[in-house]
């Protein structure tokens, strides 16, 4: 994703991070394939969003998880598609405006890279 948007920061969220689900509590891959919720933030990602129409939430600070549409606006439909093929498990994007507010929000684990 970084040779599409060079600023980018990323972070695991949900269930992978927490080991259960929040709906549910189950706790993650028991009696199912868990999926792996990204924060992505970045200034080029963030402005190209807002470029694209893709909305976000009431108060500014990420959108909702991007759907298909979003992901080819933006040039990821095949990144996440390969991401969710390579770990053989579903990949769900959302945008926040840094990844601090992310980590504000839900428990995230900042991945390097």
């Amino acid at each position: 994703m970084r040779e599409v948007y060079p600023d980018l920061d990323m972070g695991f969220q949900g269930s992978s991070v927490t080991g259960r689900s929040a709906e549910s509590g189950a706790p993650f891959d028991e009696g199912r394939v868990s999926d792996y919720d990204i924060a992505i933030s970045g200034g080029s990602v963030n402005q190209a969003a807002r470029e694209n129409g893709i909305p976000f939430r009431g108060d500014g600070v990420s959108t909702g998880p991007l759907n298909q549409r979003d992901l080819d606006r933006l040039g990821l439909v095949g990144i996440v598609g390969d991401a969710s093929a390579e770990t053989g498990r579903r990949v769900h994007l959302m945008i926040f405006r840094t990844i601090e507010e992310a980590a504000s929000r839900k428990p995230t684990i900042k991945v390097w890279f």
